[in-house]
């Protein structure tokens, strides 16, 4: 298990992470999400140790990450940036790569390439966006780690690849792997990860399942004057008929929407994305 306590992090004296508690377990997917700025990748690299707290602690086991080559040996990071060497192709750039970690399987590496379509022969700095992309989960992928930390796993993807690496995710999380990836694709959250840890301005406002959160939240679509929804968030307007979220137990919901005169027309099957534009407004 990783370990966060009272995590703080700050850049030229202006905080990014305030305060920050939370544990990942072996054997789940997290999905972090949060709006550009809010600190995901800065609490990414933290938990992986390329940056130090400036207060509270991270922690595997017992052992303080960033001072620790054994934990960070256990940690697998794929970062949003890339940077491949010229001149290398990407079986000599696995191999540059292997020579940093003792527990690279070139065995499972040759697989990922074959799954993804990648020459062994081709150049990695003259892969397509999407290759490289793959390029690069393929290498994180073919260590043996306890937790694997990606930022923006999917961009660049395509569809079929997309979900080709959803798959392998999954079957990672099945054999005991831990796994955070921030993504500021909702839909793709939703279908892959058991919890949500949501980030706003640095300071962590939800981090529980996902199937918890939906289920606490309503989608209504309703018939009423703009004026009756104030205390409502509204997702979608169409003359007056709007849709709203409420939070509660549907019955309470539909009882107080009634009593304020405010016309049911149905309910819908509440997503990530709904539940993202409910806490961005609570906060």
């Amino acid at each position: 298990m990783i370990k966060i306590n009272n995590l703080s992090k700050a850049y030229n004296s202006e905080k990014v992470l305030n305060d920050i508690s939370l544990n990942l377990e072996e054997g789940k997917i997290y999905g972090l999400i949060g709006a550009n700025g809010s600190g995901k990748s800065t609490l990414i690299k933290c938990i992986s140790g390329v940056y130090s707290p400036d207060k509270g602690e991270v922690k595997m086991g017992e052992k303080p990450i960033y001072n620790s080559p054994e934990c960070k040996e256990k940690i697998g990071l794929l970062l949003d940036t890339m940077h491949f060497l010229p001149m290398y192709t990407v079986k000599s750039y696995a191999q540059y790569y292997a020579s940093f970690y003792r527990d690279f399987s070139f065995e499972r590496f040759n697989g990922y390439l074959k799954k993804f379509g990648i020459s062994p022969k081709a150049y990695a700095e003259s892969l397509s966006l999407g290759n490289k992309k793959k390029l690069q989960i393929a290498l994180v992928l073919s260590r043996k780690t306890e937790f694997i930390l990606m930022d923006e796993p999917e961009n660049g993807l395509d569809n079929e690849s997309r979900e080709m690496f959803r798959n392998i995710i999954r079957e990672c999380a099945d054999s005991g792997v831990g796994i955070l990836l921030s993504s500021h694709d909702l839909l793709n959250i939703e279908k892959m990860c058991d919890d949500l840890i949501f980030v706003d301005e640095g300071v962590i406002k939800y981090n529980d399942g996902i199937d918890e959160r939906l289920s606490s939240i309503r989608k209504w679509r309703v018939k009423a004057p703009r004026e009756k929804l104030t205390d409502y968030t509204v997702t979608e307007e169409l003359g007056n008929i709007f849709t709203i979220l409420t939070e509660g137990e549907y019955a309470d919901n539909k009882k107080e929407l009634e009593s304020k005169e405010i016309e049911v027309l149905d309910s819908d099957k509440v997503t990530v994305v709904d539940a993202y534009t409910l806490m961005r407004q609570k906060n």
